[in-house]
């Protein structure tokens, strides 16, 4: 799990990469306030059903943004993969919830009688087929303990195992029905705006996370922070705590990396002392992580209190203006950029 977060794997979670691309030479405010127009057209946009305009245009601005900040496709692919799967096993099912019953279904599945009988023997075959590979892969050859250790394998283990459950509750609740019984399975009815809904959801959240991640990826965050807080500065004269929101935004992505390599010492030190949350029982697995715990949120707080100690120290205050380090007066590029974004969500938002 942490190997795909940790620092020396690339992580893109918090984690600033120097370069000089376009994206890298953009003010923090204007990433920021293409954030908010996109988000601002996805609003309108979601008023009118299969419009396919504006989201297809978004797609095409979140590519375009991935090619100009030198970030390979691959990359982003390596950051998104698990998170696309996640989203499409959440997006199939709920397709298939109404939104409203008397909207015009697209499609219809069921009513399916199934018989009791069937049922059961699919699920005993199923139960013993899961039995021989249980089985099977506890014999100790050095090819088949290799593949243990895969990473597509412990994938394919935890649905199998999944579903082994799911049989087993399934045989514990028909037990006692007879065989030649049935029981409907169905209908099961997509709507269009169901349809409509989880494909507007689905497009927009992956590209928001697309967005984010390479906002984090080509931005410090002390620009960041810099940038949010001249883009909330009006709210000063609503008494607002800006200046403090802003310290905590900043101290937040700065730990996240360190917060990140506490843990691989642990799990390094842990490892060491014959401990592995990688290997072993699922009970052994949870103990280590449980060990982990209290020495992980140790570490989280000394560090918190020698930051505090630290800004003590120094004379910081929030209440005070500070002159920006990195957020200058906007450039022709910025410009160029917000006004390209702008003109182009306008135009898909009127066709």
């Amino acid at each position: 799990m942490l190997k795909n977060i940790s620092l020396n794997n690339v992580s893109s979670l918090g984690i600033y990469y120097p370069g000089n691309s376009i994206l890298h030479r953009l003010q923090a405010r204007t990433k920021l306030l293409v954030i908010l127009f996109i988000l601002v057209a996805y609003y309108i946009a979601d008023q009118r059903v299969w419009h396919f305009i504006p989201y297809i245009v978004m797609g095409l601005l979140t590519l375009g943004a991935v090619w100009m900040s030198g970030v390979s496709f691959r990359h982003m692919w390596q950051r998104m993969w698990l998170l696309i799967l996640l989203a499409v096993i959440g997006a199939v099912p709920t397709a298939f919830i109404p939104d409203n019953p008397a909207d015009h279904p697209v499609l219809t599945m069921g009513p399916l009688p199934v018989a009791y009988g069937l049922l059961r023997n699919t699920l005993l075959i199923y139960g013993a087929a899961f039995l021989i590979y249980f089985v099977v892969f506890l014999l100790p050859t050095e090819k088949i303990r290799r593949m243990r250790h895969r990473r597509w394998f412990k994938v394919v283990r935890f649905f199998l195992v999944l579903l082994a459950i799911v049989d087993l509750v399934l045989l514990f609740l028909i037990r006692r029905m007879p065989d030649s019984g049935t029981f409907p399975v169905g209908p099961i009815i997509a709507t269009q705006l169901s349809v409509w809904y989880v494909m507007d959801f689905f497009v927009i959240f992956l590209v928001l996370y697309a967005l984010a991640l390479l906002l984090t990826m080509t931005t410090t965050p002390v620009a960041l922070i810099e940038g949010l807080t001249m883009l909330l500065s009006p709210l000063r004269r609503l008494r607002l705590p800006v200046d403090d929101f802003a310290l905590m935004t900043l101290i937040a992505l700065r730990f996240i990396p360190t917060l990140i390599e506490e843990g691989e010492q642990l799990i390094k030190a842990q490892t060491a002392r014959g401990a592995s949350i990688a290997r072993g029982s699922l009970r052994d697995r949870f103990q280590s992580i449980t060990a982990m715990f209290t020495p992980f949120l140790q570490g989280a707080l000394r560090r918190a209190a020698d930051l505090a100690t630290a800004l003590d120290a120094r004379g910081y205050e929030v209440e005070k203006r500070r002159t920006p380090l990195h957020e200058t007066s906007l450039h022709l590029l910025d410009y160029t950029v917000l006004g390209i974004v702008v003109l182009l969500m306008v135009v898909s938002l009127v066709v």
